[in-house]
């Protein structure tokens, strides 16, 4: 009879970040999480909070620094389409699923269309990979 031992798996530590970020008011992209030299983003959730009455406006989210989605359609994360006095937000993403970027990419943001004439919020949950 062979004796089996349980091979110990060590995995990685999973500390959840969050950053807040104030909006520009243009439609020229924004960077809204730069990830520690040598690390990846792995996008948990984003919320884009309008505070004010503005309108009714799309949000780009994509990873890298393209200055939209189409530039680079295969890094595209979702188009937020945020009410009027409201906010929205991306899927939840569970561990290890949520959308990745390469080693050092940023992820970024921006109005599409008319952009808004007051700041929005957006809040970033995101952890960092080796």
């Amino acid at each position: 009879m062979t004796s089996r031992r349980a091979a110990s798996v060590r995995r990685r530590p999973y500390v959840a970040l969050v950053r807040a970020h104030d909006s520009n008011t243009s439609t020229t992209r924004n960077t809204l999480v730069s990830p520690s030299k040598g690390k990846r983003i792995r996008v948990l959730r984003v919320r884009v909070i309008q505070e004010q009455t503005d309108g009714r406006h799309l949000w780009e989210l994509y990873l890298g620094t393209g200055t939209d989605i189409a530039t680079n359609p295969e890094k595209a994360i979702d188009i937020l389409d945020i009410p009027n006095d409201g906010e929205a937000a991306t899927r939840t993403f569970l561990r290890d699923q949520g959308p990745r970027g390469e080693r050092d990419e940023v992820l970024s943001g921006r109005w599409l269309g008319t952009a808004p004439t007051t700041v929005h919020k957006i809040i970033v949950e995101y952890t960092e990979e080796s």
